[in-house]
């Protein structure tokens, strides 16, 4: 399984997970603590001395009170479900289950969802996929939302048709939901069952030309298994027949460039960078898959060029600024550090952005611009010793020799084991010294410089990408 849908098989399980946390402590169906029979005083005052102490945090001094009542009454159900409860928040979910398994033996608890949810829980928490498997079943028989957690589960355990078959009997309860039609999505492609997700969507959009979001899963699942033009159809179909979803274009920008279709490639991914609804990763996405495109075809980069222009006209659009500001940064390196600026100030501790821009006021002699860069970036990272290089380096460039010594004897405490970037401080401390005629300590770093096998000039061999 991929890291991908690790991660998203973990976001639903942690969404569960506080949801049975959000609900463990209220269920409506819990055994009756106000109702233990004929016990004596001394069980009744232990089990509520018991009950205080879970209720402050104190699973361990709850557990021992409720051993006392074992002690007076061996086979209270009350006392196994609290027992059950204490240990799943000390997590010794083997002894939890002991006692919900206890708790169940009884007939009059024995269909009870609520201790079900937590034996659920349990073994959940243990990653015993199969036995949370099997209580999940029992469960979404009376709460469909357990279908999701069938689902999820059969996922991970690799059986996507099971995952499927859940998926579509909580649809069937519950009508169509966006997330179920996202985590069926995962399901096609990690179980490379295009053509089936091809089959339901197909159903989905021919019986409503209205449905977009099937329309759209569609059109991607067309062109992930090699049939572009078919997704071509399917928006052309939404263009005539339907209310328009944004969407819509990302995948017939997507599926033009399959087709080598440049014009239609750019109108439509114009149409993506510039609209004030679409979500900056589709934007992304659109522009990342024309760069690979362009890259690859010549006869295609002025096309990309008036993307990536287009794509200026969404000030919010961070992360496609820097995109392109890495696409200009070989070709035009004033347009680049622009787009870099521009994406920084909405994402102001982006540490990568900032590297970027000092790179280029290094290489573009805009040592006042790279001055305040450091200046401003140094609030943020203050034991970043590249930016007191940074700032030491636009110092002595504007002749602030004393001024660039401080900063980069203060920048030298911070440096462990970037060798280069120790080389170049000791360069421009020596020069420093230098246009201040203190010869000897000039010479000093001379030295240094020497011990340490320079090898290179000040800005050659300077790894700014390793650094961010």
């Amino acid at each position: 399984m991929s890291k991908h849908i690790r991660l998203f098989c973990f976001m639903v399980m942690l969404l569960s997970f506080y949801s049975y946390a959000q609900d463990k402590d209220n269920l409506s169906e819990e055994i009756n603590v106000d109702n233990l029979g004929d016990n004596t005083d001394e069980f009744q005052e232990t089990f509520f001395e018991a009950i205080a102490q879970r209720a402050i945090e104190n699973p361990q001094k709850a557990i021992e009170e409720l051993e006392k009542c074992l002690k007076l009454q061996s086979n209270n159900m009350a006392v196994y479900y609290e027992l059950a409860k204490n240990y799943i928040d000390l997590e010794a979910y083997d002894k939890a289950e002991t006692f919900l398994k206890k708790t169940l033996e009884d007939s009059k608890y024995k269909e009870n969802i609520n201790i079900h949810k937590q034996l659920f829980y349990v073994y959940s928490m243990q990653k015993r996929y199969e036995d949370a498997i099997g209580v999940a079943q029992f469960i979404a028989e009376s709460d469909p939302v357990y279908y999701q957690e069938l689902s999820n589960l059969y996922l991970i355990q690799n059986e996507y048709q099971h995952a499927l078959q859940a998926l579509d009997r909580f649809d069937a309860t519950e009508g169509l939901d966006e997330f179920r039609d996202q985590f069926r999505m995962v399901i096609y492609k990690e179980g490379n069952l295009l053509i089936k997700g091809v089959e339901y969507f197909e159903g989905r959009f021919q019986n409503s030309l209205e449905d977009t979001r099937a329309a759209t899963y569609l059109m991607e699942l067309y062109r992930l298994n090699n049939a572009p033009e078919e997704s071509i159809k399917v928006g052309n179909r939404v263009q005539e027949h339907s209310v328009f979803n944004p969407e819509i274009n990302v995948e017939l920008a997507l599926a033009y460039l399959v087709t080598r279709n440049i014009p239609k490639a750019k109108a439509y991914s114009q149409k993506v960078v510039e609209s004030l609804t679409l979500e900056e990763k589709d934007k992304v996405k659109v522009i990342n898959s024309f760069k690979a495109f362009a890259l690859q075809n010549p006869d295609a980069q002025d096309a990309f060029v008036s993307v990536l222009d287009s794509a200026l006209t969404s000030e919010k659009n961070s992360s496609s600024k820097a995109e392109l500001g890495e696409f200009y940064k070989s070709r035009d390196k004033e347009k680049a550090l622009d787009n870099y600026k521009s994406a920084l100030r909405n994402k102001p501790n982006d540490f990568r952005l900032v590297t970027n821009i000092i790179e280029l006021e290094v290489e573009l002699n805009k040592f006042e611009d790279l001055l305040n860069t450091s200046e401003e970036a140094l609030q943020s990272y203050p034991s970043q010793a590249l930016l007191y290089y940074s700032k030491g380096l636009a110092l002595n460039k504007l002749k602030k020799h004393q001024a660039a010594i401080e900063v980069l004897e203060e920048g030298l405490d911070y440096i462990f084991e970037d060798s280069n970037l120790k080389r170049s401080m000791f360069e421009i401390l020596k020069d420093s010294y230098l246009a201040l005629g203190e010869i000897e300590k000039a010479e000093a770093y001379k030295k240094k410089l020497i011990i340490t096998q320079v090898s290179h000039p000040l800005f050659t061999g300077f790894n700014w990408k390793k650094i961010a």
